[in-house]
């Protein structure tokens, strides 16, 4: 990078606009580039290979808009060599957690990739394989929502339906709620659906400190993903928390799931439900068995509900107002529809 460092002094002296370019360990980029973003200076492009992180930084406010873009002629931002072959060898190793042959990871992953901070961990999956959506194009789209630079936010491809978005928390304000993350994701689906019209589906994990932690988040939402995919594909926002009653049935070997469906299904003595009863139940259960809610998300009158769910209890011998009975009412519903 000695290149960025000419330009960058030449720059210095015939313009007199405040500009540096240091070259510094890759273990401190974060600390340094946080320290310097605290007193004013923005990081304009990073190149690093491994062991050292070049990092050319300008004093914002001096800097007008016209200047600033013409710096991209002297400092490519474009991912370094030694970048795009680490980002090639976790994305090898998480696709392979799929599988029956997992990869162990990158060596020296956490040597080579060291965080300053945690990240949010957000799976975004194509929900139709024939789309064309080019997974490189949402970049520049992503940078904008998230309000980062080209270094702060990660991106790795996971194959044609899959790709992997990693964000420093304190670009989601420092927010460490899950439910918090859910509006996040529940915005970056937003996004693509408006600016790019695709049909994805946006899950969420719990922050990770560390790169090797992300094999435990991304097992946790491929198999959210599967479990939503199997059980409720009309859910497009999610987090690894959520639905945890599926994510159980999908870990299932099919023998036991066949046993599991006949053995709930002789516990119930009802006639086929209606397409209206499995509605009720399935409200019902989202809003945690409480009729005031489940009678507002199905614009019921209250006693209009209690009449349906003792006719309910009529007809199947179950009553999903307690929590036992509820408990087989719902693994009827699921095993029952698959």
């Amino acid at each position: 990078m000695e290149q960025w460092m000419n330009h960058a002094e030449r720059i210095r002296q015939e313009t007199g606009l405040p500009i540096v370019c240091l070259q510094i360990s890759q273990n401190e980029a974060d600390q340094i580039r946080h320290e310097q973003e605290q007193k004013g200076w923005e990081l304009v492009a990073s190149a690093g290979d491994g062991t050292t992180v070049t990092l050319v930084l300008i004093e914002t406010t001096s800097w007008h808009a016209s200047a600033r873009a013409l710096l991209g002629l002297f400092f490519s931002s474009a991912t370094s060599k030694s970048e795009a072959i680490l980002t090639d060898q976790v994305s090898t190793w998480l696709q392979s957690i799929s599988s029956d042959s997992p990869l162990p990871p990158p060596s020296r992953l956490e040597q080579q990739w060291s965080w300053r901070e945690k990240r949010a961990v957000f799976l975004i999956e194509r929900c139709r394989p024939e789309s064309t959506l080019d997974w490189y194009s949402l970049q520049p789209l992503l940078h904008d929502f998230f309000k980062g630079e080209h270094t702060s936010l990660t991106f790795i491809p996971l194959g044609h339906l899959y790709y992997l978005l990693l964000v420093p928390i304190s670009m989601l304000g420092n927010q460490n709620e899950p439910d918090e993350h859910l509006e996040w994701a529940s915005g970056v689906h937003d996004l693509i659906a408006n600016e790019r019209m695709e049909h994805v589906r946006l899950l969420v994990s719990f922050p990770i400190a560390t790169p090797l932690q992300l094999e435990k988040a991304v097992r946790q939402l491929f198999t959210l993903s599967h479990a939503l995919t199997q059980f409720c594909p009309r859910v497009m926002v999610a987090g690894s928390w959520h639905y945890p009653l599926e994510q159980w049935a999908i870990t299932l070997p099919t023998g036991i799931s066949q046993k599991l469906a006949r053995s709930i299904q002789s516990e119930l003595t009802a006639h086929p439900l209606t397409e209206e009863q499995m509605e009720t139940l399935e409200t019902l259960f989202r809003c945690h068995l409480n009729i005031s809610d489940t009678s507002r998300q199905l614009f019921l009158h209250r006693n209009t509900l209690l009449y349906r769910l003792d006719k309910l209890t009529e007809q199947t011998g179950l009553d999903p107002r307690q929590f036992s009975h509820a408990v087989l009412l719902k693994l009827f519903l699921l095993f029952r529809q698959n």
